[in-house]
């Protein structure tokens, strides 16, 4: 089972490569572990697309570990009446029952049988199920599937769809990109492949611009930068837009809350670009952003500003009747606070 040993080396270093389960190799028994569902997509995709390159045919039983019925894993590996090879997935690991979990130990303890068989579980997180997970990381392949919550994560995704696809993307073309889409993976793979098949030699900011500007513009973050920065004629511009096109007031009050929490924490460093990045947990080239807000700020004025957000905050989860208001009051608190 080198397949097993190479991915626990992996495993092991986990939190240093997030996308690790990029490079996963499929095997006989795999489990999917982690809330990134575009992660866990990615890698059954490729283990479909692996064994029906290998196989031609391929049968397939797909079993949710919540409902399961005793003996299905074991009707599900036996041998099919034509002798097609066979892939099991099954979801819902965090939620099994209590036969599941009988049954797929004895599964990965026996081993699936046939050659031809291939076991996918799936696992969003929790402590659920650890006796199981232990034995397939014992026995099988465990693929860490984590949160892209780091910029720079998601900009190392965009690269390899980019580099796997055989083309270029500029680097400040794809984080224009990171700033269109948000947190989700889908929207980010999805726009990555859209630039791929659409637009020929090197995708540009100006190819990003001409696809997503307007969702560039309009984000929660872009509305956070120019609050911060005290173009308070821009952020109202932008709050609105956002909120126009459907961006949540939460999303703009927690990126407000995001941004002036950075500015607070570097108004008195003095450290290097490289050790502010670590500390605030973003790329090297965000550092000098968040830097060029805080040069308008004093401790005491950020500490008021971080008052005005929670209250706002607390205001569009409840607290008052118009978040819509609650949120541009908060804008316009902010950025004719800053010393310009």
């Amino acid at each position: 089972m080198s397949a097993a040993r190479s991915t626990r080396s992996a495993r092991g270093a986990r939190g240093v490569d997030p996308l690790a389960w990029r490079r996963a190799e499929p095997g006989p028994l795999m489990l999917l572990r982690g809330p990134e569902e575009y992660a866990a997509r990615w890698v059954a995709d490729r283990v479909v697309a692996t064994l029906q390159a290998r196989h031609g045919s391929l049968e397939t039983h797909r079993l949710r570990a919540s409902d399961y019925q005793a003996g299905q894993l074991a009707l599900a590996a036996s041998p099919s009446l034509f002798a097609e090879p066979t892939l099991i997935r099954v979801d819902g690991l965090e939620s099994m029952n209590d036969a599941f979990l009988e049954d797929a130990l004895r599964l990965v303890a026996q081993g699936p049988g046939a050659d031809d068989v291939t076991v996918l579980l799936r696992h969003t997180g929790g402590s659920r199920g650890k006796r199981l997970i232990d034995a397939v990381a014992a026995a099988g392949v465990v693929v860490e599937c984590p949160a892209l919550k780091k910029d720079e994560d998601r900009l190392a995704l965009v690269q390899a769809e980019f580099r796997e696809a055989r083309r270029r993307i500029d680097e400040d073309a794809a984080r224009a990109l990171v700033r269109a889409t948000g947190a989700s993976l889908t929207d980010l793979a999805s726009a990555c492949r859209q630039l791929i098949e659409d637009v020929e030699g090197t995708v540009t900011p100006q190819t990003v611009e001409t696809y997503y500007g307007g969702r560039v513009e309009a984000t929660s973050f872009a509305v956070a930068d120019a609050t911060l920065e005290g173009h308070a004629a821009r952020a109202v511009s932008l709050t609105r837009h956002a909120l126009a096109t459907g961006v949540h007031p939460v999303m703009i009050t927690s990126a407000l809350a995001v941004k002036a929490r950075q500015v607070a924490r570097i108004i008195d460093a003095r450290a290097g670009q490289g050790e502010l990045a670590s500390i605030l947990g973003v790329a090297p080239f965000q550092v000098r952003f968040i830097q060029q807000a805080a040069r308008h700020w004093t401790p005491a004025g950020i500490a008021r500003a971080v008052e005005w957000i929670a209250q706002a905050d607390a205001e569009v989860k409840g607290a008052a009747r118009d978040a819509d208001f609650a949120v541009e009051r908060a804008v316009i608190r902010v950025a004719t606070a800053v010393s310009r």
